[in-house]
């Protein structure tokens, strides 16, 4: 009985909401590793269910419509089938911050070499999603971040950051928790809250703390280097000079993307652009660089790009035409920016 379809698929949906019990994930472990179909089918439940998010956008909240689209996909995704399943996964797609689903499942159930298990989880442009790590720390990735982590933590919690994330570290003295990024940059707490952006396209690394206390250390031209954030401080490291510069931005518009909203406060619009890109998937194109001396003040709840474009337009006068042929093959469109 444990073994039919509905069972499996129970297993799988705690799987990807981390949410597995011992005893299930013995089972599940051992199911995995008895065929290669068997992996084939977690790999497409897995990819079915990220689908379904990425059809969900923070632009609509037709959730029945954007169902409707992934129903027109379950052919290539036979190995779930129940309907009352499914049902599941619609009202789950309703959650704007559902957990990650792009797990690379061969290092949670193949450890064969013995060496420590690492999980790694990756969002698509566009999207967020918040996960929970194994000593019960949550963390926010936004749109274009990969995060990689023990699948247990032993000595020190240790995490690797390609992106931009937030994190609330559960409070362990005896255990620090260190961010590892691509630049020459890291972090260390031992129980806080703080946002890091880090992607290995950028020419800098911003920390920012929220609450607590955190130790930046970095590479300059002279040697290691620490520095010892506060509240509400922010720091940016130019991983090409090897130095710290100044900080345009507040600590409310470079942390309100994980609570779904957009805070302006004088951001210029090269700032304000380098948001959006990242949370509604879209590419900008501009036709003059004197556009960049705009600056904008603004709160936006909704999420809707037509609604950071419009404020942009009536604020500043500066036109749009969004471009949508298709042709984009990481789903992104173009908006051309002019006067």
């Amino acid at each position: 009985m444990h073994k039919n379809d509905e069972y499996i698929e129970t297993l799988l949906l705690n799987f990807v909401n981390n949410n597995l019990a011992a005893d299930e994930e013995e089972f599940l472990r051992g199911w995995l590793l008895e065929s290669e179909s068997n992996r084939d089918r977690a790999r497409a439940f897995c990819e079915f269910y990220h689908q379904i998010d990425a059809y969900t956008t923070l632009e609509s909240t037709d959730t029945d419509q954007a169902f409707e689209k992934m129903t027109g996909k379950i052919g290539e995704f036979r190995p779930v089938r129940s309907l009352s399943y499914l049902r599941v996964l619609q009202r789950a797609a309703a959650v704007l911050f559902i957990p990650l689903l792009l797990v690379q499942l061969y290092q949670w159930y193949d450890n064969r070499s013995g060496s420590e298990a690492w999980v790694t989880m990756r969002t698509n442009p566009g999207m967020v999603a918040s996960i929970r790590l194994p000593d019960s720390s949550t963390v926010w990735l936004n749109a274009n971040t990969v995060i990689s982590y023990p699948q247990k933590f032993n000595k020190e919690r240790l995490v690797k950051l390609d992106g931009e994330a937030f994190f609330d570290v559960t409070k362990n003295p005896e255990k620090k928790f260190k961010v590892q990024t691509p630049a020459q940059a890291a972090i260390e707490v031992l129980g806080t809250r703080f946002n890091v952006d880090a992607y290995h396209t950028d020419s800098t690394v911003r920390a920012t703390l929220e609450e607590g206390s955190v130790q930046f250390n970095y590479q300059s031209n002279t040697g290691s280097k620490s520095l010892l954030l506060k509240p509400s401080q922010t720091i940016v490291y130019n991983r090409k000079n090897q130095s710290i510069v100044p900080n345009a931005l507040n600590e409310k518009t470079l942390t309100s993307w994980k609570d779904n909203q957009i805070v302006l406060k004088n951001t210029s619009l090269t700032e304000l652009l380098t948001i959006v890109s990242k949370r509604f998937n879209v590419k900008f194109n501009l036709k003059s660089s004197k556009l960049n001396d705009e600056r904008f003040t603004g709160v936006f709840d909704s999420q809707q790009l037509i609604t950071v474009l419009e404020h942009i337009k009536i604020s500043s006068q500066i036109q749009y035409n969004m471009i949508n042929d298709g042709s984009k093959t990481d789903g992104s469109i173009t908006v051309e920016l002019y006067k």
